[in-house]
């Protein structure tokens, strides 16, 4: 494949850049208006007591050659406040069934045939704290707090309503937000329902800035929400073994299978 560009393409990387620098320093009236829009989606989401949808997640590695490569799994979610939860999430590297019942955390390895469980009462704030603090990355579980906005707003310097978008044939509201390690935009559905339908962390301090994007799709609320067991029938043939030996709960393969994938 040729690394140079054809004529329209350049002009087009011209065009973008150029708009890109429009956008630059963002006026009070654009930070304003967009943590006002993302305080309306934190009121919502916390103000429904049981939610459903499915999603889409890609997280992106770069290797010691430079190579970015992305790697794509989906799943569900629900959850009904302030206690429960079950997710589900099947990539190229887990298929992983994880249920929070309101006294312990299940986390079932499918494809490896094992599950760790893992007790301690507690909110699902409680469990979100507790997972971080044992090193499990969870990108986007800030969405599923009881304060969303806080959350999101931690360490942000930096706020701008974009621009209306459409995610999925859905019109949204465009919000990019800034901290001193990570940039991140949501996509906010237009409308009586503003829910995220699209979520991208950036990790601008490392190289080639790798980025995670969450998107949303099917979501659901109170009456709509089918019951669901937060109680997971492990078979009996999985071993028990501690979270920590149940790889692939970040979506990545292990190093050494990608020439230790940075």
């Amino acid at each position: 494949m040729s690394s140079t560009f054809s004529f329209p393409q350049l002009k087009r990387i011209l065009l973008y850049a150029s708009f890109a620098a429009s956008l630059a320093p963002p006026t009070s009236a654009w930070a304003d208006d967009a943590k006002a829009l993302l305080k309306t989606m934190s009121d919502f989401l916390t103000a429904q007591k049981t939610i459903s949808f499915t999603y889409q997640s890609s997280l992106e590695a770069v290797t010691p050659a430079f190579e970015k490569l992305q790697f794509v799994s989906s799943g569900t979610a629900n959850l009904t406040r302030p206690d429960k939860l079950r997710v589900t999430r099947t990539g190229g590297f887990a298929d992983l069934d994880v249920s929070f019942d309101g006294s312990s955390l299940t986390v079932h390895g499918k494809n490896l045939d094992a599950y760790a469980k893992i007790d301690g009462k507690g909110s699902l704030d409680d469990l979100i704290d507790r997972l971080m603090t044992a090193g499990v990355e969870a990108p986007g579980a800030d969405l599923l707090s009881s304060n969303v906005y806080d959350e999101l707003m931690s360490d942000v310097t930096e706020a701008k309503h974009i621009s209306s978008a459409f995610v999925d044939g859905v019109e949204c509201e465009y919000l990019a937000f800034r901290t001193p390690e990570i940039d991140w935009q949501i996509w906010i559905q237009s409308g009586p329902q503003p829910i995220p339908r699209r979520y991208v962390i950036t990790s601008k301090h490392v190289v080639q800035a790798p980025q995670y994007t969450l998107e949303i799709s099917d979501f659901k609320s109170g009456a709509e929400v089918a019951a669901v067991s937060y109680t997971i029938e492990v078979p009996a043939s999985a071993k028990t073994v501690d979270l920590s030996e149940l790889q692939s709960l970040d979506e990545l393969p292990e190093a050494a299978d990608m020439g230790e994938v940075k």
